[in-house]
């Protein structure tokens, strides 16, 4: 009887999943699986150990080597062979925080309200919303400085601003934090993952 499957940890969930050369149309494709950008993200962009990485994933050292094996390979692949190089995303389990002003109505949404909201969203539904105090607010702090690496430890992986400076759009991205500016919060365009395309709306 075969062994049951783990169920891989997959945290990191992709802003831009597709990439190609820019000086002409590149005929083939290689495929990025969900598992390969995250122990690329876990390991290169947050310079992890491979152990360290393995038990976030959930996976063994040897499999989380020979991930990251292949990812190596197919980015490598893509970059020397002019290939498209698609992500395939299959994680609909994600988190997006965002400061506010108050606990419920989210009038006022930048980095320096004393509230961080954190909606855990999960198939399409929001399974929890936790509220904390924002460090910005409390230390009276830089958002730049805080609020990347609070995010991580949570688990964050979209920041929701009316505003966002270029400092804390580029600590973010350090922390795999995709930033979405929107004037306003709501809950059903948070639902839909076209919201969340890096671009900004209104």
């Amino acid at each position: 009887m075969a062994r049951e499957k783990i169920k891989r940890t997959l945290n990191f969930k992709p802003l831009v999943k597709a990439f190609g050369p820019l000086e002409q149309k590149g005929e083939n494709s290689i495929t990025l699986f969900h598992e390969e950008i995250e122990a690329i993200y876990l390991m290169d962009l947050l310079g992890l150990y491979q152990a360290d990485a393995a038990k976030k994933m959930n996976v063994s050292r040897p499999t989380f080597s020979r991930i990251m094996k292949s990812a190596h390979e197919k980015v490598a692949l893509a970059l020397v062979s002019g290939a498209n190089l698609i992500i395939k995303d299959q994680k609909e389990d994600y988190r997006i925080a965002f400061c506010s002003s108050d606990k419920e109505s989210y009038k006022t949404i930048t980095p320096l309200q004393p509230f961080i909201i954190i909606l855990h969203i999960n198939e399409g539904e929001v399974v929890s919303t936790e509220i904390l105090d924002n460090p910005v607010f409390v230390q009276k702090g830089k958002p730049g400085q805080l609020l990347p690496g609070f995010f991580s430890e949570h688990n964050v992986n979209f920041f929701v601003s009316s505003s966002i400076g270029e400092g804390l759009k580029h600590a973010l991205a350090a922390k795999g934090i995709s930033p979405v500016v929107t004037k306003k919060i709501e809950v059903e365009k948070l639902l839909n993952l076209g919201f969340l395309n890096g671009q900004q709306r209104s």
